[in-house]
């Protein structure tokens, strides 16, 4: 088959904001370099961090306006919780830019003749996508969600958010009726099981599993030390309640061997959560704040354990990139994470409640934190890993070949 041109659409593409932003811009950056041609279709918030990027092919990109609709929902949602936030104000805000994005991939189909559409961002599986009735084959994903609180966290959301999240889950198929993309795609890519159940109700699109994180690059070992004494335990993202630093916090406070926490990310929880460090009288936590995403590695590589203990994690990048340095990971047992950590790398804490997340966080930090051959051991298994499935170099060739058979189904 010739070269591909291949357009990808999404909301955010950013090597800043994080998270699904950074996703299609992996896609667009990868495709470049090989011999297809790959256009970019994304919001002019984000024009300025694109611009900066080197080697970019800035002409392939095209910008969604930034409206007064968009503006005016960005202003006037922060009096709603987080999580009702994403949803209501995201969701809002997410249509009107699929109506620009329609247009956009309209014109840009014609001018650069385009093969096929791929929307890899948003991630959500119930998000309505526009793409549609625009005569190319469509892929949408991989998706990931499908996500609950577990029992002892149902807690974390509250009332109002609960009735927000049940009236998606009985409207969904709705509004993916009314705004067919996922019912005309040809390929649906979803992140694991769970997420496909979550999938719209009705769909003529094929669905295939493929994970949607991975890493650049990775070491070929771990950086080997023989520390039984002053262990840096390391936690990178978001500082939200769902993330559960607090227990994380708690967890190293009542470790038998003293640890260092450094934390790296910002968030609506920062003030509380440097407050518990200090009402706890804890001095071996230090709050690093958001970092650039291409200075992170050098957090992981003077770390010697990674902690995830959110409890609502859907993908979790960041578990793949402490794998990639060569860290043993300890994470929640519940969602994104159970993707990727095996008895070889790390370690699943089951959320049965606060009590035992912390106590058990405590007891896996102390295992580690007296045994550097074990974490070693885990830190190589973890890097061999994410080398066999979890490169994005891999990933690039996997999405070609999946471009390729959609053009050559619709051809049929």
């Amino acid at each position: 088959m010739p070269p591909l041109n291949v357009l990808i659409v999404c909301e955010h593409a950013s090597n800043v904001f994080g998270g699904e932003a950074m996703l299609p811009l992996n896609y667009f950056r990868l495709l470049s370099e090989t011999e297809h041609q790959a256009y970019l279709i994304t919001h002019e918030r984000v024009k300025s961090t694109i611009e900066n990027i080197p080697n970019i092919k800035h002409d392939h990109v095209y910008y969604i306006p930034d409206t007064w609709m968009h503006q005016f929902l960005h202003r006037n949602g922060g009096f709603l919780p987080e999580r009702v936030r994403v949803v209501i104000i995201g969701f809002l805000m997410h249509l009107i830019t699929q109506v620009y994005q329609w247009k956009i991939a309209r014109r840009v189909i014609r001018e650069k003749q385009i093969d096929v559409i791929h929307e890899p961002a948003p991630v959500s599986a119930t998000q309505p996508s526009a793409m549609f009735g625009l005569g190319v084959p469509v892929i949408i994903g991989p998706m990931n969600g499908g996500m609950t609180f577990p029992k002892a966290f149902e807690y974390m959301s509250g009332g109002f958010e609960k009735v927000v999240y049940k009236l998606v889950e009985v409207i969904s198929t709705v509004y993916n009726l009314l705004i067919p993309g996922k019912f005309f795609a040809k390929i649906l890519l979803v992140a694991n099981a769970r997420t496909a159940k979550s999938l719209p109700r009705f769909t003529r699109a094929e669905v295939y599993e493929l994970v949607e994180n991975g890493v650049f690059t990775s070491r070929d070992e771990p950086i080997f030390n023989n520390k039984s004494m002053n262990i840096n335990v390391l936690y990178v993202g978001r500082l939200v309640d769902w993330k559960a630093v607090d227990v994380l916090i708690e967890a190293v406070g009542i470790t038998t061997n003293p640890v260092s926490l450094i934390i790296v990310g910002s968030g609506d929880m920062q003030d509380a959560l440097i407050k518990q460090a200090s009402d706890l009288g804890y001095h071996n936590i230090q709050f690093v704040g958001m970092v650039p995403h291409a200075e992170v590695n050098r957090y992981y590589d003077e770390a010697d354990i990674f902690v995830l203990p959110s409890v609502r994690e859907c993908g979790g990048a960041v578990v793949l990139e402490a794998m990639a340095r060569g860290l043993p990971v300890i994470a929640t047992n519940w969602g994104g994470p159970q993707d990727y950590i095996t008895a070889d790398t790390g370690f699943l804490v089951d959320p049965i409640s606060r009590d035992y997340m912390i106590k058990e966080f405590a007891r896996l930090i102390d295992m580690l934190a007296v045994n550097p051959t074990l974490r070693y051991q885990m830190g190589q298994a973890s890097i061999q890993r994410v080398k066999q499935h979890f490169m994005w170099g891999e990933k690039i060739k996997t999405i070609i070949g999946y471009y390729q058979y959609a053009i050559q189904s619709a051809r049929l």
